[in-house]
């Protein structure tokens, strides 16, 4: 469909993210999180909204299609986590339930209780919700699982990774993501031996594989699920995540 002036002579915004590992300069719409444009190293900066300007109708295409996106989105009324089979009622100070979750909020001992009236301050409280849950249970179970194969590390923190359900850096700090909540548990313990392993081989060579299939003979299973779960996270959570 033909855009009108109005749409034509619509203002692009733009973040900008220069990558070692980029070979050509590229554009790219962020899941919820508007239009980025990639470029090496060395490409010239003078040249990036020469570069905008030539994909400026794909760039607003696509941009209308995430904000129609946004506007269909709503914080949810129960917080489900695969990785301990739980449901949490959550109540919106100063909003009116629906109707089906009003007894089931009133009666439960645990729920989440949201303050903001904004949409997206409501959905950063659940984040950090999501966060600290996260930092209840991850450690814990890092810790036992470093027992049970034997192998060390040093400290671990929790975050909300963009790309990776977890890494491990040289010095042996094991980062997890914190929406691995929204994965089965089993799984979960995979990536946590998955990194654990790296602090004895910080790459992915076969030396590395076999370690990993000696704690956990079924890994190949879990690698499959980690490769497709990025759907498992719901779509409010991610909604300006990365903003």
């Amino acid at each position: 469909m033909p855009q009108n002036e109005e749409d034509s002579n619509r203002e692009l915004k733009w973040q900008l993210r220069v990558s070692p590992r980029a070979r050509h300069a590229k554009l790219q719409i962020k899941p919820y999180g508007g239009l980025e444009v990639v470029i090496p190293p060395r490409f010239p900066r003078s040249q990036v909204p020469l570069l905008v300007a030539s994909h400026a109708d794909w760039a607003r295409h696509h941009l209308d299609q995430q904000e129609k996106l946004r506007r269909s989105i709503q914080p949810p009324r129960q917080l489900s986590l695969a990785f301990d089979n739980s449901s949490t009622p959550v109540v919106y100070a100063g909003q009116p339930l629906a109707f089906n979750y009003d007894l089931f909020a009133e009666l439960s001992t645990q729920r989440i209780v949201i303050e903001a009236i904004e949409q997206r301050e409501q959905i950063r409280e659940l984040r950090g919700w999501i966060r600290r849950r996260a930092r209840e249970l991850f450690p814990p179970l890092l810790q036992k699982l470093a027992t049970q194969t034997g192998l060390e590390y040093k400290r671990v923190s929790i975050r909300s990774q963009k790309t990776r359900w977890g890494s491990c850096s040289r010095q042996g700090q094991i980062s997890l993501n914190d929406q691995l909540l929204f994965l089965p548990a089993g799984t979960v313990e995979y990536l946590m031996i998955h990194e654990l392993c790296h602090t004895r081989h910080l790459n992915h060579s076969r030396a590395f594989w076999q370690l990993v299939e000696s704690r956990c003979p079924d890994y190949r299973s879990h690698e499959k699920l980690l490769s497709r779960s990025r759907n498992l996270v719901p779509d409010w959570f991610l909604l300006d995540l990365y903003r």
